[in-house]
């Protein structure tokens, strides 16, 4: 595969054309804002989430990806239902982290603080001793392996850090910061540095900037578009993955129409794959494909590598109120 590096010599060509989408015929889980992790170069791991619009119910099923297809997996003790935890994987473990239990309809729900482990090999979870600081949800989390750890992104400053089953808060520096963002998308890049693009405030503003978090100085920086890239557009929710030490891809998200959120009603849904090409600490470029086929408009889906494609999996709708259920890989 010598895309990238074509990419890479050649910065006027802005669109990939050899990019290929396709459905997998298989039982999958219809949610969104669900959890993922992946727990080998071709195993995923998926719990909770949304089963349909806003007021349905949320799921406690934990699903296991094989590389061709899903299958539930019967959990005894299991976390509660919830929706927008964020989730990573960590010496093999899959972890939650809080999220949101609608509960009933008008309840406003509760925000949660539990931390849960769940061990493949053994087909359990566990609940932590260990709590996150304050309840929360729409936040993000990555591993970074140079520092065996989990890093969470909330809208809040500091970021968390979870190792060794222990929760800490993280101060960072830099000039400008994602502060007060949730609903970002979120990917590793090398061993010691992450990616975070777009988001919302609470207040329905939404970005499309991408930075960088170096975990050796703690410190962000706001990546420059290089002059000759397009990029996406300001959105929020979208999916994302690791491609390589200086890439990631996108999919997917929403923007916000002038008239203004409307209770989601002014949500619109994006259909477009990007990828990312950090060219050093401060600059990188967006390519956007070009697919024949691909997946709907979708929020609060996820994005998993599997071996050398990339899984789609769930997301919702927000203009046809449609929840999706068939998985679509991506073959770069």
């Amino acid at each position: 595969m010598i895309l990238p590096f074509v990419i890479l010599l050649l910065p006027f060509l802005s669109v990939v054309h050899s990019w290929v989408w396709s459905t997998v015929s298989s039982q999958a889980p219809k949610v969104s804002g669900h959890s993922v992790g992946s727990i080998s170069s071709d195993e995923i791991i998926l719990f909770g989430g949304l089963t349909g619009p806003a007021g349905s119910p949320c799921t406690d099923d934990t699903w296991y990806f094989n590389g061709k297809e899903w299958s539930l997996v019967d959990c005894d003790q299991k976390p509660r239902v919830r929706m927008y935890a964020a989730s990573a994987v960590l010496n093999e473990k899959f972890y939650i982290f809080g999220g949101w239990d609608p509960m009933s309809p008008g309840s406003g729900g509760e925000f949660l603080d539990d931390i849960w482990q769940f061990d493949w090999t053994k087909k359990e979870w566990k609940c932590l001793e260990s709590k996150l600081p304050y309840p929360v949800s729409r936040h993000t989390a990555c591993t970074i392996s140079n520092e065996n750890s989990i890093i969470i992104h909330t809208y809040q400053k500091n970021l968390l850090v979870f190792k060794e089953d222990f929760i800490t808060e993280q101060e960072t520096k830099g000039d400008h910061q994602p502060i007060g963002y949730s609903m970002c998308a979120v990917a590793p890049l090398s061993s010691t540095k992450m990616v975070l693009f777009g988001g919302s405030t609470k207040n329905q503003q939404m970005s499309q900037d991408a930075y960088l978090l170096d975990t050796e100085t703690w410190t962000w920086t706001k990546l420059l578009i290089a002059e000759d890239g397009e990029a996406p557009p300001i959105m929020a929710s979208c999916s994302a993955a690791p491609m390589s030490e200086n890439q990631l891809l996108l999919f997917g998200g929403a923007g916000i129409q002038p008239t203004g959120y409307e209770g989601g009603m002014g949500l619109v849904p994006q259909d477009e794959t990007w990828m990312l090409t950090v060219l050093d600490d401060t600059t990188a470029r967006w390519t956007k494909t070009d697919c024949l086929t691909k997946p709907d408009g979708r929020v609060a889906a996820s994005l998993s590598p599997v071996g050398s494609s990339f899984l789609l999996q769930g997301g919702y709708d927000p203009l046809a109120k449609c929840t999706f259920d068939a998985p679509w890989i991506l073959k770069p």
